[in-house]
């Protein structure tokens, strides 16, 4: 529920303030639950972190892809295949609407797809197809 507030928070700016103040106020909760070695959810506190971060505008955009870069790592590492799908897809949507980066984006969302696809979530699949299919296309140029 946290990463939905942040991603409103991202997409809707009449209610991001009301989004952000949700969405803090979970990410702490995780954050200590963590302090108190729940090591199961270090790798969502981690996509958490690189969400706040890329609402942040005044971070360093090499930062905020390095948070998103852990987390894509720690979950994977973790054998968490759905959050690393969920993590690069959240990436490639960051990268294409905030950083401009359309070649690193559709990267990112290939890999989402392939990971969804390990992880037998078609229906995802054919979402992620289906929503950046602009995207896609320009993968077959190159």
């Amino acid at each position: 529920r946290c990463l939905c507030m942040y991603a409103m928070a991202r997409t809707n700016k009449t209610k991001k303030t009301k989004c952000m103040a949700q969405a803090k106020r979970m990410h702490k909760e995780l954050t200590d639950s963590l302090k108190n070695k729940n090591p199961n959810i270090l790798h969502y506190v981690s996509l958490l972190n690189a969400e706040k971060a890329a609402l942040k505008q005044k971070r360093n955009q090499e930062d905020v892809k390095k948070m998103y870069n852990d987390a894509i790592t720690m979950s994977a590492r973790g054998g968490y295949v759905h959050d690393a799908a969920l993590a690069q897809e959240r990436f490639a949507d960051y990268l294409l609407n905030i950083a401009g980066d359309l070649q690193e984006a559709r990267y990112h969302i290939e890999g989402a797809i392939q990971r969804y696809t390990n992880w037998g979530a078609m229906g995802v699949v054919e979402h992620l197809h289906n929503k950046y299919q602009d995207v896609l296309a320009g993968s077959s140029r190159h």
